[in-house]
């Protein structure tokens, strides 16, 4: 039986919230989109986000992934420290944003992998096998020796979700990761990111994905919470470092920010 990503023992799952969100609110001009939400997470946790079409839902895990500025009064801090004190490109990379839309990334894949490996904030941290975790999300390696602008959009949807994983952050902001999908592929994407290890703060329009995936749910504009029964772990997915290395070197992600604001 094939292990899950990145089991997690009683102990650490006693360990305290890692991101922590003090009541943030949004605006648009005159618009309050939410105001004073809270909400905490942290590795191997699961929390939706859900809301009506407009609501903020993307502006809120661009404020989160540092993107867009946390208006006054609210904080967001990791392993209590500010984004400032731990540097924003150290952020970006403890807390990992995977864009929905599509990213205009130059040459292959494994080139965009390397190229993060050497960024200074990325220097010294872990690393999952990338080759085992496309395979899981069942596509060929050669994918990531393919220029991005060759690989369908249900193939970079996937790239770029094994690309963040095997880069081991400790917070992953997922806006609607499977929305490109067809059913297998998103099924194999929900189970790589539920065994990834990584806390997990999830935008899905899927009514159903909580109940797949297990966590919590945080509904918008409200900030109310609720708590989903978390599904057993899946036998299904193989824990990327138990599986044989691949003689080439894995590759990809740097952060590209797209330079239009959505406001779903």
């Amino acid at each position: 039986m094939m292990q899950s990503l990145s089991p997690r023992t009683p102990r650490e799952n006693q360990l305290p919230p890692e991101l922590i969100i003090r009541n943030i609110t949004r605006t648009i001009g005159d618009k309050i989109l939410w105001s004073n939400i809270s909400f905490s997470v942290r590795r191997g946790e699961t929390i939706f986000i859900r809301g009506p079409s407009g609501v903020g839902k993307t502006l809120l895990l661009r404020s989160l992934a540092c993107l867009d500025p946390i208006q006054t009064g609210g904080s967001i801090t990791f392993e209590d420290k500010t984004p400032d004190q731990i540097t924003i490109p150290k952020w970006r990379a403890l807390i990992t944003y995977v864009f929905q839309q599509r990213i205009a990334f130059r040459g292959t894949p494994s080139e965009l992998y390397y190229t993060a490996q050497r960024f200074s904030a990325q220097r010294g941290r872990p690393r999952g096998d990338l080759p085992a975790i496309i395979h899981e999300l069942g596509l060929e390696q050669a994918v990531l020796n393919q220029p991005w602008s060759e690989l369908s959009g249900g193939q970079a949807q996937r790239v770029q979700i094994a690309v963040a994983v095997a880069l081991c952050p400790s917070i992953l902001l997922l806006d609607e990761p499977t929305s490109s999908l067809d059913v297998e592929s998103a099924r194999r994407v929900e189970r790589v990111l539920k065994n990834c290890g990584a806390g997990l703060i999830w935008v899905s329009h899927d009514p159903q994905q909580p109940a797949r995936v297990g966590g919590r749910v945080l509904d918008l504009p409200g900030g109310f919470e609720s708590l989903v029964s978390t599904p057993p772990a899946s036998p299904a997915v193989a824990q990327p470092s138990s599986l044989p290395k691949s003689s080439k070197k894995s590759t990809v992600r740097r952060q590209l920010i797209p330079s239009d604001d959505n406001e779903d």
